[in-house]
């Protein structure tokens, strides 16, 4: 079968309170033990993970002898990932998400269909430049209703000025 041939991956998955099945990664279930943040991570592809919160958006762990850092933290549009891998920060909005340091991590989606790699940071890209660029113009509309509403209302107050001063003057005399 050529590379235009293949179907399409699709993603399917279920996500429960404590429980994930999808079609890539098997099946996961997750149990925290005490309010401590202790707790467990089971899963048919990568195995048993115990792992510890230390702080909000943040915990360590072991998985199949492996040591684990990951942290998760969100300010606005920016989410920001920290791991033994790495950082990473990403931008997201209602079409998915840029990845800045790692485009292909990027995700893009419309009408139902999502893209991840290179296709999705592409349009990722478009998409953030027409959104850059519809809010410039709204900017400078904005702006320039302003400056018109100022401008008219120091020409009126400069009329007003001169009509009143010359009624006064007019009725002195």
């Amino acid at each position: 079968m050529s590379e235009k041939n293949k179907p399409a991956k699709k993603r399917i998955e279920y996500r429960g309170k404590n429980l994930r099945v999808s079609r890539t990664g098997g099946v996961s279930g997750t149990k925290t033990f005490s309010g401590d943040g202790y707790g467990a991570t089971i899963n048919t592809k990568h195995g048993l993970r115990l792992h510890k919160r230390i702080m909000k958006g943040a915990r360590i762990g072991f998985q199949r002898g492996n040591f684990q850092f990951i942290g998760h933290y969100k300010s606005g549009p920016f989410n920001f990932n920290i791991s033994k891998g790495g950082v990473s920060t990403s931008i997201k909005n209602k079409r998915g998400a840029y990845n800045i340091f790692k485009p292909n991590y990027s995700s893009f989606k419309l009408g139902g269909v999502q893209l991840r790699g290179k296709n999705a940071a592409t349009l990722q890209l478009l998409f953030l430049a027409f959104g850059l660029l519809a809010g410039v113009f709204k900017f400078f509309w904005h702006l320039s209703k302003t400056i018109f509403w100022f401008v008219f209302l120091a020409l009126k107050w400069v009329v007003d000025f001169f009509i009143g001063f010359y009624r006064g003057c007019r009725s002195a005399v």
